[in-house]
Order: structure tokens, then sequence, then C-alpha cells
């Protein structure tokens, strides 16, 4: 699309990752429907901006979108490349209208539709589908404003691999499976602490020799309703831990665990809920992301 440019289409979808491209593959299956989808980064920049030795937690089998199964790979489960080699893959095979490095910069209601002003121009759609993910901005907790400057400190989204992070002891503060990640990886090179919310909560990667995730498509739990009693229980227990790797680290001792929530940070301590003091040489942060929506 030309700058100044105006298209009219029937649907603009906003944000070309995977529920994106997967909600414009289901709207083109509806004949004469003009679909464009539009991102203002490239096709699986995300995931190729993400650590170096990122592996998803969710077998090959049910990483796909509709209407193209994952490939076969080396590994198990995908890394960062192949997912975001996938998404490009996944836009020319279907002949997906995607135009990337658009950023929508305002979207209004015009009549029985909508107006969005873009950086190239203006697009009017009959309906548009916000998937762009409400998670955006790397979140560090206030408290890390009280350590002292030379203690390192990073948070996941910057963490690309080991030797960022100096020698000795990190700290690593999270619960969910980036933070497990981590933890893993640096326990190779560092000495890893790992302070999270409350005592993690393991999913074995097989059970009887096959893929938990088939096990859980199997008995209906992985496509429960919201409404269901085991997802309101999973809701419940949190975020779980996809592996026990971490848990054998810190069984063996290579990992020391402290299951309390950081709660302050002063100099060269990180304190947590229960009263412990924490001395930290260098902090990594996989404390999540919050919402950007200005």
């Amino acid at each position: 699309m030309r700058t100044g440019e105006r298209r009219e289409v029937d649907v603009l979808v906003v944000g070309a990752g995977q529920a994106g491209l997967g909600t414009a593959y289901w709207l083109t299956r509806e004949p004469g429907l003009r679909v464009l989808v539009v991102d203002g980064a490239p096709l699986g920049q995300s995931w190729r901006d993400r650590w170096d030795s990122l592996v998803l937690f969710t077998p090959r089998r049910f990483s796909g979108l509709p209407g193209l199964r994952f490939p076969r790979g080396p590994g198990r489960c995908p890394t960062r490349l192949e997912m975001a080699d996938y998404l490009e893959a996944y836009a020319q095979r279907f002949e997906l209208d995607v135009e990337t490095g658009v950023r929508v910069l305002q979207l209004a209601q015009d009549g029985d539709g909508f107006v969005a002003t873009t950086s190239t121009g203006r697009v009017r759609a009959r309906h548009v589908v916000i998937a762009t993910g409400p998670f955006h901005l790397p979140h560090v907790p206030d408290v890390a404003a009280g350590l002292a400057p030379e203690v390192a400190q990073l948070h996941s989204y910057d963490y690309r691999r080991p030797s960022q992070l100096p020698a000795g002891e990190v700290l690593v503060v999270g619960g969910g499976n980036s933070a497990a990640q981590l933890a893993v990886e640096l326990a190779a090179t560092h000495a890893v602490t790992v302070a999270s919310p409350g005592p993690p909560w393991y999913l074995p990667e097989d059970v009887a020799g096959i893929s938990m995730y088939w096990w859980t498509f199997l008995t209906g739990v992985l496509n429960a309703d919201s409404a269901a009693r085991v997802s309101r229980y999973v809701r419940g227990r949190g975020d779980a831990v996809v592996g026990t790797q971490l848990r054998s680290l810190v069984r063996e001792g290579r990992v020391r665990l402290h299951p309390h929530r950081v709660v302050g940070a002063q100099g060269r301590s990180v304190h947590l809920q229960d009263g412990t003091g924490l001395p930290v040489s260098s902090v990594l942060w996989c404390t999540g992301f919050r919402p950007d929506t200005a």
C-alpha cells in the first residue's frame, strides 16, 4: 500500500502473528471476502527477537496453525527460528494479503464500518479484528530501582545468551516457563538461584512414553470450555512449568529455589516475602509483560 493511498476491504486484521494469520486463513475460506493483514514488524520478528536457545514447549503436532501442519525437524518442539520461518511460509502458502512495516495509528468508526489511519495510508473496512495481543511492554517490578548500580539487571525480553550476564551468582526472578528455561540454561555457566512467587507446578513432557499434550488432547482437557471444572482448576493453579529439568537441578543442588515473592530490594540485596534476604550481583527478571494500549 503506497503512502497516502486509501483502500477498502471487508476485514482488516491488525497483527500478523499466530492469531492474525490463523484468523485470516479462516476468513479467506469465504469466497470473495477481501481480507488485509497489517503488522508493524516483519513476519515472525517477535520470535526472532527472543533469546537464542528458545524452544517452544508445545510439540510440533500442536504448534501449527489451521490448514498447515508444522514441518518435521530435529527436535520434538520447534525453535524460535523455526516458528518464525513457519509463519512466513504459512502466509505464502495460503497467499494471504499481508503487509508488514505498517503501523495502525488510529481506528475510528465510520458509518457501518471503520477507518484505520496507518503509517502508509487509510484503510476502510466493514470489520476489524485486533490480533496484536495485549502484553508488549517488559515488566520489571518497581523494587528493582532499589538495587545498586553495580548490580547487573536484565529482563528476559533483552536476554539472548548467558554471556550477557557477569560470571558468578545470578538471581532469576519468576515462576513461569521463561524463568525455568533460562535458569536451566544459566546453570551450565553460572551459580543460579530462582525466586518464584510460589512452588513451581511441573508438568512432565511425557506420560508413559507419550507426549503430555496428547493425553490432554485425548481426554478433552486441552480443548475444554473455559467454564469447565478442569479449566477453573488449571487457572487456579497458575502457569505450569512444562518439563522437569529445573526440578531435577534443584534436587541435585545445582540450582537453589526460593518459592517466595520478591517484595523489596536495596543495594546488593533482594528481599523475599518470607523475610529472606538474598545477596545479588546480577538479576534476570522473568516477570512477564504489561499491556500496551497507548
